[in-house]
């Protein structure tokens, strides 16, 4: 009787740990599912953050777009503006009008860009005043 009693002991003992593992491990199982959905949750609300704000940039963009139309439209009889807007967009003159067009010396913005010595800005404007001169005589 005694070795039954014995058997029946470690049976129990071994179906309960056998038990508490098996839980604990399902609950470690569940908990890293957890965790790894609320990261993708997690990401997924960051994406949608980020495409709000870039819709709103772009609501923002078409309500100056639109206000900028709806002025544009009211203005469309203004004589003014549509000779405001011939001026700068189309290039158009008046006849009788001369158009002048300044062009920068692409050479000279890099050269002063690149040098900060005032001897060399000295240099080069006698230089330009020569080249002056000899193109004059």
């Amino acid at each position: 009787m005694v070795a039954d009693f014995n058997k029946k002991e470690n049976s129990r003992f071994f179906n309960r740990n056998l038990l508490f593992k098996t839980v604990g491990t399902i609950f470690l199982i569940m908990i890293a599912v957890l965790i790894v959905a609320d990261f993708k949750i997690y990401q997924k609300k960051q994406e949608l953050e980020y495409r709000i704000n870039n819709y709103k940039k772009q609501i923002e963009g078409i309500q100056k777009n639109s206000q900028t139309l709806k002025e544009e439209i009211a203005n469309s009889n203004n004589k003014d503006y549509l000779e405001k807007l011939g001026y700068e967009q189309f290039d158009v003159t008046r006849p009788g009008e001369t158009e002048y067009m300044f062009i920068k010396n692409q050479q000279k913005a890099e050269t002063s860009a690149t040098h900060n010595n005032p001897w060399d800005s000295f240099i080069a404007g006698f230089k330009n005043a020569l080249y002056w001169i000899k193109n004059r005589f």
